[in-house]
Formats: C-alpha cells, sequence, structure tokens
C-alpha cells in the first residue's frame, strides 16, 4: 500500500478552484490511481474512464485546459507536479525492500529467541 500526498491547501489552489466538480473528482482519482500503482504520476488514456462513476471527457479537457494534466499524443497523460508532492516507484519500493528486510531480521531474530539457540 502507498499514500497519495496533499496539501492541505490543494483544494484552495487557484488552478484546482476554478474545476468544475467532475474535473476535480476526476483530478483526484488520477492522484490516487498513480499512487496506488506506482505509475510516477501518468495514467494511461484508456484508463482514465474507470477512474470515475460518471466519466466525462469534458473533465479530461478540463484539466488538461488548466494545465494540471499534460496530453501525451493521446496515449496518456502525465499529472502535472506529482512527482514533486508524491513518491516516485523507485522510492516505494526502496521503503517497502527495507521494510521486508527489518521484518526478516526481526522474525530471525525472534525464532533465535524462542528456541533459546543463542545460550
Amino acid at each position: 500500500m502507498s499514500y497519495a500526498k496533499f496539501d492541505d491547501g490543494f483544494a484552495d489552489h487557484p488552478k484546482v478552484r476554478r474545476l468544475s466538480p467532475h474535473a476535480f473528482q476526476l483530478h483526484v482519482a488520477g492522484i490516487l490511481h498513480c499512487s496506488r500503482w506506482l505509475t510516477d504520476g501518468v495514467i494511461q488514456a484508456d484508463s482514465v474512464p474507470d477512474l470515475v462513476r460518471k466519466f466525462r471527457p469534458s473533465a479530461v479537457d478540463e484539466l488538461i485546459a488548466a494545465g494540471l494534466w499534460r496530453d501525451q499524443a493521446g496515449l496518456a497523460y502525465v499529472i502535472h507536479d506529482y512527482l514533486e508532492w508524491n513518491d516516485s516507484r523507485a522510492q516505494v519500493e526502496r521503503r517497502r525492500a527495507a521494510k521486508a528486510e527489518r521484518q526478516a531480521r526481526w522474525l530471525e531474530k525472534r525464532k533465535h529467541d524462542d528456541t533459546g539457540d543463542d545460550l
């Protein structure tokens, strides 16, 4: 599991505040999608309609016009400054690997402590 990060002033930013409710919802859903799937802020175009229940193509146009999303030749969209606020795939994977290593060491130590092997 990873987490998306939102500044507490996110909704008050002029670019965001001017969005319609549909574009706002799509933008937030897009950020959450990128965080969940570790895409570094890239959303494949064919995934966009599945991000919200009542998808409206005009919401994508609105996000592009606001400078929040950048169109990649109709194949994908890049969320502006995603990596400024959220961890990259590489950062998340390093953190997960370090956690797994810590847990393995802890389990190994506990196994030895329970059996009394180090006495």
